[in-house]
């Protein structure tokens, strides 16, 4: 926001030029004019601030009010400008879970529940596999109540990518959350499994060596060992794991045999009994297909295409459907040997509003000329009712050999169990970086959702 400043100050009458209150406040909080105490390596005005938060009152005028200077140690500089940002413009911009995260602890700290809602909402707009794990966690730990079923939701759909996301070591205590679900999108073999990799990082987090008798003092500390349902498994699944895995003690390998072999036998202390199999969540996909109106025009060599969707429910998104290259033009030289298929080589990404990247795949499967593929997402990206997002596709050029590919007159409104989703289609086919502003054909021919 541009400031007339001279010599330091701002300039004489410069509140002539302010159209509204929340021009004027956010002015003095660019130039510091008349603040009256620092928050670190921020200055501010006591009265604006104890006008939105009684903690700040507290600070700023009650009988322990604090000297000019405050220090702030469990706040992080970024969150804490941007917490300003908020008192004196009632706005904010987030733009990642990690600042989203910092910024709601601050604002149930300095007790401004708006605040704490943008954050919260911020936050359930942006959960994905990759990240569920850190936000529950999270979430526990300032006692964020509303964000935990929506997490345990997404967790419950997917388990397996959730279990096996490589930048995260799930906690114990979440971990044995997730094994009280009485339904998961993950059978009980592969969920016993994926708690032997979590005991063997557990090992390697507490400096301990992943033997088999170590992994097994990780899981009965968590309580996790005993919240397996080795009844439900088949015996070739127990004997090709759990019997084989040295989790188990002699004991309770022979036990479970028994159990499993003749039905009811006594299991050892610390077992669990439940011979009833969990639910599995299936996640049902469904296709929104545009309507196909006639082929428009050929493009060839490095394109960005770009698709601006928006659904007025929200949803998970997994992947899109595009068309496919034409068979090339040399390849007619040699009729009988007609090359039915090729390796794309193609780079699909999902942006936010604001056009940070959501999600990036790399697509490089056997596909056949000129058909449909299917694309799926490297993680399902959650669309929130009546946001638009925009799908960026980058087609691929090798060297001097460009590829041609179809772009199509498509229906712009189409409608598929119950969500109405809306597409608006650009290129930018000269390489500018810069995208057509509207096309009337598309390369996206349908987007992969789920409820």
């Amino acid at each position: 926001m541009a400031v007339a400043i001279a010599n330091g100050n701002l300039q004489e009458d410069w509140q002539l030029s302010k159209e509204c209150v929340r021009d004027r406040i956010q002015t003095l909080l660019h130039t510091s004019q008349w603040s009256d105490c620092t928050f670190q390596i921020f200055k501010a005005h006591k009265l604006i601030l104890a006008s939105c938060s009684p903690v700040f009152e507290a600070m700023c005028f009650g009988p322990l009010a604090e000297k000019q200077c405050i220090n702030v140690d469990d706040v992080e500089p970024d969150v804490f400008r941007i917490l300003l940002q908020y008192i004196y413009t009632d706005s904010i911009k987030l733009s990642s879970v990690e600042e989203a995260g910092g910024v709601l602890y601050a604002s149930k700290k300095y007790m401004l529940p708006h605040l704490s809602r943008m954050c919260r909402n911020y936050l359930l707009s942006n959960i994905r596999p990759s990240n569920v794990l850190a936000i529950f966690e999270f979430a526990e730990g300032i006692q964020e109540t509303e964000l935990l079923e929506p997490c345990m939701e997404v967790m419950r759909k997917y388990t397996e990518d959730v279990l096996q996301t490589p930048c995260d070591h799930i906690s114990p205590s979440t971990l044995v959350t997730l094994l009280d679900q009485t339904a998961l999108n993950m059978s009980e073999s592969e969920l016993f499994e994926a708690v032997l990799h979590w005991a063997e990082a557990e090992c390697l987090q507490l400096g301990m060596q992943p033997t088999a008798a170590n992994r097994r003092t990780v899981l009965v500390k968590a309580g996790a060992l005993s919240r397996i349902r080795f009844l439900v498994l088949s015996l070739q699944e127990f004997a090709a794991g759990p019997e084989i895995s040295g989790v188990l003690t002699s004991e309770e390998v022979g036990a479970l045999r028994l159990a499993l072999e003749n039905g009811e036998v006594a299991l050892p202390p610390g077992m669990n009994h439940s011979a009833r199999p969990r639910g599995r969540v299936a996640v049902k996909h469904f296709y929104c297909a545009r309507r196909f109106l006639k082929t428009a025009v050929t493009v060839s060599g490095r394109l960005r295409l770009l698709t601006k969707v928006q659904a007025d429910h929200s949803v998970m998104v997994s992947g899109v459907r595009v068309f496919t290259r034409l068979v090339p033009q040399r390849e007619f030289a040699h009729a009988p040997s007609f090359p039915r298929d090729y390796r794309e080589n193609m780079e699909v990404s999902v942006l936010d509003q604001q056009g940070a990247m959501l999600c990036r795949t790399v697509f490089t499967e056997l596909v056949e000329y000129n058909t449909l593929a299917t694309v799926s997402l490297s993680e399902p990206v959650r669309f929130v009712a009546n946001k638009e997002y925009s799908i960026l596709l980058v087609l691929p050029s090798s060297g001097d050999r460009t590829h041609e590919y179809p772009l199509s007159f498509v229906s712009q409104t189409e409608k598929s169990h119950g969500v109405e989703f809306r597409f608006c289609d650009h290129a930018d086919i000269n390489g500018t970086g810069a995208f057509v502003r509207r096309l009337d054909m598309g390369f996206v021919d349908a987007v992969v959702f789920s409820m």
